[in-house]
């Protein structure tokens, strides 16, 4: 009787753990790049947090060092501050309103006469958008996108100081 002998096995298993090397390799890459990115988008949105709220403060700086307590400075409603965006990449639109578009008088100064308060609403959105405005949402469709959103609600006397 003659014995035949078997042969290819350690090939087939070879073969085998190469596949799942190979396997484990391939989902280590794909998770090794999920995890860039998700780094890379969390820090976009902390930078646009921060860009908002500089937005905030640089709309307060401009409540307390201007004159014209009547309404917001300049007047204007939306102010684009493109200066930002080129050194941060982050273009911030700032707005400013008067709550109920009036002040309301709430106690007395010294002198005996009424001491008005004003309430603003100060509102700031930042992203890294190409575009001229964050509030078009042109640039939403890009894989980078960020937006941040800020509200602050800031009240003052007539004299230029907090409401306490």
């Amino acid at each position: 009787m003659m014995r035949s002998r078997q042969r290819g096995f350690a090939y087939i298993a070879a073969v085998i753990i190469l596949l799942v090397v190979a396997g484990i390799s391939v989902a280590l890459v794909r998770m090794s790049g999920t995890q860039h990115s998700t780094v890379n988008q969390t820090l976009l949105g902390v930078r646009a947090s921060q860009a908002a709220r500089a937005g905030i403060e640089w709309m307060l700086y401009r409540l307390t060092h201007d004159d014209k307590l009547e309404g917001c400075p300049d007047g204007a409603a939306l102010v684009q501050l493109n200066d930002f965006k080129l050194e941060t990449g982050f273009l911030v639109s700032v707005s400013c309103s008067i709550s109920g578009q009036k002040p309301f008088n709430e106690g007395e100064k010294p002198d005996g006469t009424a001491l008005r308060k004003y309430v603003y609403r100060i509102e700031a959105v930042a992203c890294n958008s190409g575009a001229a405005s964050c509030l078009d949402n042109t640039g939403v469709a890009q894989p980078d996108y960020v937006e941040r959103r800020r509200v602050a609600s800031v009240c003052m006397t007539d004299t230029g100081a907090d409401c306490y």
